[in-house]
């Protein structure tokens, strides 16, 4: 068996982000969802600033591109504060599994706007991503109402 180049860092970040997912849950009982952005995206901040300072202070610049990058910053800066208020007002389990989704919004923009073909087996993954969707949202439903 051949393990793609891609495949050990792909399963790094899997594992990194499953923690860094986790870790805010147990952070958000003694901080409020705003210092956590303050303070995560603070360290961010810091290791941007290495990268730069390692690179010899060079940075690329492209008007578009940088545009794109701040965009991703504030999408990503808005989405992780929305995800540290779910997680400090309900159940991890049902928040965590919702937000998971992400690469299904994704991966529909990138068919739609990049016209990246899709397989059969990345459809029904979709199709089956969207059902876990409904059924972890009304099973919390079914559990709050109890």
């Amino acid at each position: 068996m051949v393990i793609a180049a891609w495949s050990p860092p792909a399963m790094l970040a899997l594992l990194l982000w499953g923690v860094s997912t986790f870790l805010p849950k147990v952070a958000v009982r003694t901080l409020s969802p705003f210092h956590m952005v303050v303070y995560s995206s603070g360290f961010f901040l810091c290791g941007a600033t290495a990268v730069v300072v390692s690179r010899g202070f060079h940075v690329s610049f492209d008007p578009k591109g940088v545009l794109l990058g701040i965009s991703v910053g504030i999408l990503g800066t808005i989405g992780q504060t929305l995800y540290l208020f779910a997680i400090r007002h309900a159940k991890m389990t049902g928040v965590t599994a919702v937000s998971a989704l992400y690469p299904v919004v994704a991966t529909v923009l990138a068919f739609f706007i990049l016209d990246e073909g899709l397989t059969w087996r990345q459809t029904a993954g979709i199709i089956l991503g969207i059902c876990a969707l409904v059924l972890t949202t009304m099973a919390n439903d079914h559990k709050t109402k109890q």
